[in-house]
Order: C-alpha cells, then structure tokens, then sequence
C-alpha cells in the first residue's frame, strides 16, 4: 500500500502515565494482551483502562468511558444522548442494546405547524429534543455484564468534572464552529463568553453535580426522580414536548445482534432502526465483485462501493425503521443474500449512474425476499407479469453528524464491548440543563409526513440513523471491533475499513487510516479525502463520470473510528482514530 500521510508517524506516540497505583499505556496505536480500550478522546480511554486496571471487565470499562466522554467531550455525547451497543461476553452470548432516542408523545407534525415552525426551524429548539437513552443503556448493560458498582464506574467522570481538564484541539475547534449556537443556547457554557481554546482549563460543576446524584440514587433519579423533574420543567418553560411521563416510560431495548457473513467473516451488527443492515447488505453486493483483484485505490473498486452503497442507503431510507412502530419492517429481505443478487444487477460496470433517477428508479422491493425466496423466482414473476414500479421518496436523510462517539473495549478475558452514541450535531439542540446538553435527534425524522413511511414523526418511535457498533468473527473468535461516528459517511467508513482489511489485506492501522469516500443516496457528489492519487480521482471524474468533492486529509467529515484487532494468542492492538485525536488505553497488567 502507498505510503499515506507523514502525520500518522507523528500521532504515534507512546506515554506511560500513572494514577496513585493505577498504571495504563496510552497511544494512538497500541499493543497489549492485558484489555483495551480506544476511544475518541486519551482521557477516556484512560479511564476505561483503569477500571481494567482495578479488575473491572470491559462492561465496567465501557460503561465508564461512556461517562467520561460526556464530560471530556459535552458536544459529541452524554446523558442528553443516545445510541446502540453490541456486547460479546467469554461466555459467547452477544447481546445488543438499543438505547435509541424516542418521540416526544406530544411532538407531531401538527404540534409543528401550530408552532409556526419547520422542523429544520426547530432543530436547535427544545423541541428537537427526543427522550435520551445513554443512562437506561448504561443500567441494562450493568444489568446484564458489569462486576463493579455503577457508583464506582461513575466516579472518574465526576473527578473531571470536578477537577477539569485541558482542552485539547478538537474541543477548541467545535466550540469554535458551535459558538453562534451555544452563545444563544447555553451562554453559561462558555469561557467568558469566548469559544474555549486549546490548552484552557474546562470544569464543568452542574455536571459533576448530576453524575453524583446519579451515582448516589441510581438511574432512575434521572426518569423519575429530580433530574426529570428538572428537564420537564426546563422544557415547559422553553415550548419543548418533552415531558417527565415520557422519560417514566422510555426503556433500553435488549435486541439480538444481527448476524451477516462476507468472505468467511461472520458480523455481528445493530438491526434496525440503525445502520448494521445497510453495512451487510452492501457487502452482500460487493461480495459478487472480486474486490481483492483491486486495490484501496483503484477507481474500479471505489466506483463498485459507491454505487452498492447507493443502492442499499434508497432501500434503507424506503423501507427500515424502528421495529416497534413498524413491525413489517423487510429487513430479512434487505439483508438477503438472494436479494443482493438482484440489486448487483443495476451496477453498471462503466459509469456512474445518474443521481436523478436514483429516487424514482432505483428503488427495490426487499420484502419479496423475507422467506428465503431466490432471485431467479422473485425475477421470473415481475418480467412475466410485466411489472413497473415507481417509488416516491422526498424527505430528508437520518443526519447524524460528526458530534457522534464509538469507542471499543475487550478485556483480558475476551468480554468485549462496540458502542456507538452520540446527540446527533455537535452539542445537539444547543441547549443544556444540570451540565449537559440536550440532543436535537427528532430532526433525523422525515421533514413531512408520507403515507407509511418508518421515517414519518411518530410519539414513542425512535428515529433512524446510521451508527454501526459491531463484531468481526472468524472461526468464532473475534478478529476486529469496530465503529465509526459521520452521520452519512458511517456506513461507508464502516464498510470500507472492512473491505480493506478483508479484500485488500490491510493491516488495522492502514485500513482505518487509508483515506475515505463516501456513497450515500443524500449526496449528488461522490466524496472524497484528497488523498487518493490524482489519477484515481480523475478517472472517476472523466471515465466513469462521477462528480468528485474533495475534502483535505484527514477530514473529521469521514468520522473517527475507533477499533480493536484481535490475534491468535490473545494480543490487542487499538487503533485510535486519526481524524479525532483518539487514543488506545490498555493496562500494564500481564
């Protein structure tokens, strides 16, 4: 593989630090056979290699990172969030959480038209705000695999609260970028009224205040007790629809991961109404090209991803949602082996297709595949009865941004955790209450109502988005976790890591670091870190006629996976990511 950039020799460092007894290694990349965890920000991956560090498992270890990374990072995720885990525990259950957001009961397309506002109008309002679920996902994963108190796991977020932090690069320039809407919001946030800066010194007491509470009265202080009672009057008082009866009701969902193969590889993803089926069923196209006769940069190559990638965010968008509201949802059809046969089919080979004709003829119809029916049969039928379909479909895309956070554990043991959560744009609504702010995820919801659309705004329905937390396994061990924040760009960075690394033999490293593209059906542009070598990008311009948008690499547009490979005899590496200043964290137990 091509050399690809000077900075990621220079973010290869390696520091020791210590914590009275507690002593973890820390680096962007790094080795160990003692646990791991890579996360976005070196602080709470720390963190998480202490409490692995004390004998915690990497339940425990995860659950902490999660609140350290809404103290060290507010604008990206925190209990005014939301997201999905997949677990795999030594004992070989896998189990997914689904701690999505949910509606309002009193938010409705008509509650918006009597407010005078669209819901774009509204996306940095209280009324964005959907109910959070990080802190019910934190109690079902504690439930289900931790070994230590959950006060115990929340007291490293409280002593940063507390104590504060330096402000590293990334946090100075989303602050930067976010100030206009923070400055509206929550002014209280700011460093006398400026942008925080690299190198300042950021505490947060109202949110080391909460997290005691929390830690003291367990999670239900925040659905039922005074934190509740704090959002439901914060939200009377500034014209949101959450109330303290839907945070008594909202509930993490237990799911079954869902499982998809490719190339001999078992995945283990998030179902619906997330993105772990996009991810399989475009690698169940892909796998029909023989993708490791190409390279990372072939145009070829990237040309076939792109137009999978199309092909499967339409389906996506048409016909997945939340399974509790929409129970017919087709996803066995979408993920369907036979089914990827068939869309394969409208690949053509030597040109980009035509991004005008993506929503209305490029749609296909995966519930014909739901009970195992085979391409040749479903084929057959709408030749002989001649059918034409047309799908309609108008509305806007699941936007996830950059603000989202994944972060990966394995222990020592081989309990590992992939956890994805977020509050969907950097500081989400822009509004905070008892040190946290509030996400702006009801504006993943489609703009108007279409008739029995999964995208449409239902009370209770959890909106759908792109993260993909997942597993990799070979022979029944797991090879790689991985997950990414980018909102549009997750699912296409996901799957790229994955071909790199099994079509292309990327070590995890380079595949995490290779530069990244994107295709998804909300974008007329094919998307592109500049590091591709000029002639790939020309030919996909001239020879396949794409049209290229470039962005300087590495771009934080692409996301920020963090990840973890595991080798036979048990060593880790974790590959912190590039594009966000991440770090891997392991113990120096051996």
């Amino acid at each position: 593989m091509k050399k690809l950039s000077c900075i990621s020799v220079v973010l290869l460092f390696l520091l020791v630090t210590a914590t009275g007894a507690l002593a973890v290694k820390q680096g962007q990349m790094l080795k160990s056979k003692s646990g791991m965890v890579v996360a976005a920000n070196p602080l709470a991956a720390k963190v998480g290699a202490e409490i692995l560090e004390k004998g915690g498992n990497a339940v425990d270890a995860a659950i902490a990172v999660s609140f350290a990374l809404g103290v060290v990072e507010p604008y990206a995720s925190g209990i005014g969030g939301e997201g999905y885990m997949v677990i795999a525990l030594k004992d070989g259950r896998k189990v997914a959480i689904d701690f999505r957001s949910a509606a309002p009961m009193g938010a409705s397309y008509e509650a918006l038209k009597k407010s005078g506002l669209t819901l774009k109008q509204a996306r940095y309002t209280p009324k964005a705000f959907c109910i959070p679920g990080v802190l019910a996902g934190v109690a079902k994963a504690h439930e289900i695999g931790a070994s230590l108190p959950l006060a115990d796991l929340i007291a490293p977020a409280v002593k940063l609260a507390e104590e504060g932090f330096k402000v590293n690069k990334t946090f100075a320039k989303v602050s930067k970028m976010t100030f206009e809407k923070v400055t509206k919001n929550a002014p209280d946030f700011l460093n006398d009224s400026m942008p925080w800066a690299e190198g300042d010194y950021f505490k947060n007491p109202a949110l080391a205040k909460t997290l005691k509470l929390i830690a003291e009265k367990g999670v239900d202080e925040f659905y039922k007790g005074k934190l509740a009672d704090n959002l439901d009057s914060f939200m009377q008082k500034n014209g949101g629809w959450a109330r303290k009866s839907d945070l008594e009701a909202y509930k993490a969902l237990v799911r079954k991961p869902v499982k998809s193969t490719y190339r001999g590889y078992d995945l283990y993803l998030p179902g619906s109404p997330v993105g772990g089926p996009r991810v399989a069923a475009t690698l169940n196209i892909l796998e029909h090209f023989n993708m490791g006769a190409m390279s990372w940069d072939d145009p070829l190559a990237i040309h076939l991803m792109q137009e999978a990638m199309i092909l499967t965010a339409l389906d996506q968008r048409k016909f997945l949602g939340d399974p509790n509201t929409t129970p017919d949802i087709p996803e066995a059809g979408y993920m369907s082996k036979e089914y990827a046969r068939q869309r394969m089919m409208r690949i053509d080979l030597a040109k980009a297709s035509d991004p005008a004709t993506w929503r209305t003829a490029r749609v296909g119809d995966p519930a014909k595949y739901n009970n195992g029916e085979s391409y040749q049969d479903v084929m057959l039928k709408a030749a002989e009865a001649k059918l034409k379909k047309v799908a309609s479909l108008k509305g806007q895309s699941p936007v996830e941004h950059s603000s989202t956070t994944h972060f990966s554990v394995m222990d020592k043991d081989g309990n590992a955790v992939a956890w994805t959560q977020t509050i969907s744009y950097f500081f989400g609504t822009g509004n905070w209450v008892d040190g946290y702010f509030l996400n702006n995820e009801l504006y993943n919801f489609t703009s108007k109502p279409k008739p029995g659309s999964p995208e449409n705004l239902v009370g209770g329905r959890r909106p759908r988005t792109t993260i993909v937390p997942c597993f990799v396994e070979k022979d029944g061990k797991i090879r790689w976790i991985i997950g990414s924040p980018g909102g549009g760009r997750i699912g296409s960075t996901v799957i790229e890591i994955l071909v790199n690394l099994i079509d292309f033999n990327m070590d995890l490293r380079n595949a995490v670091e290779a530069p990244k593209f994107t295709g998804y059906d909300s974008y007329k542009d094919l998307r592109m870190e500049d590091n591709y070598p000029a002639k790939t990008m020309k030919f996909l311009e001239k020879v396949f006629g794409h049209k290229v948008k470039t962005y300087e690499y590495p771009h934080l547009y692409f996301g920020g996976p963090n990840t973890i490979a595991v080798y036979p005899g048990g060593e880790l590496l974790g590959v912190g990511t590039l594009r966000r200043l991440g770090a891997a964290a392991a113990p120096e137990l051996n």
